[in-house]
């Protein structure tokens, strides 16, 4: 199974992020949180990362 979710712009998710979404999409099917190619939802408002070089 395959978890989607929006990410903020520069974000890199981890693997801990992934898994953690993917037991949310088994447990309560697709939400906001977690979906899949066949039900999914528009971005939300997903603050972009900052990053101080």
């Amino acid at each position: 199974m395959t978890a989607l979710w929006w990410v903020p712009a520069g974000h890199r998710p981890t693997v801990a992020e992934a898994e953690e979404r993917l037991v949310h999409l088994r447990a309560h099917g697709p939400t906001p949180y977690a979906f899949t190619l066949r039900t999914s939802f528009p971005p939300q408002e997903v603050p972009e990362v900052s990053r101080s070089l």
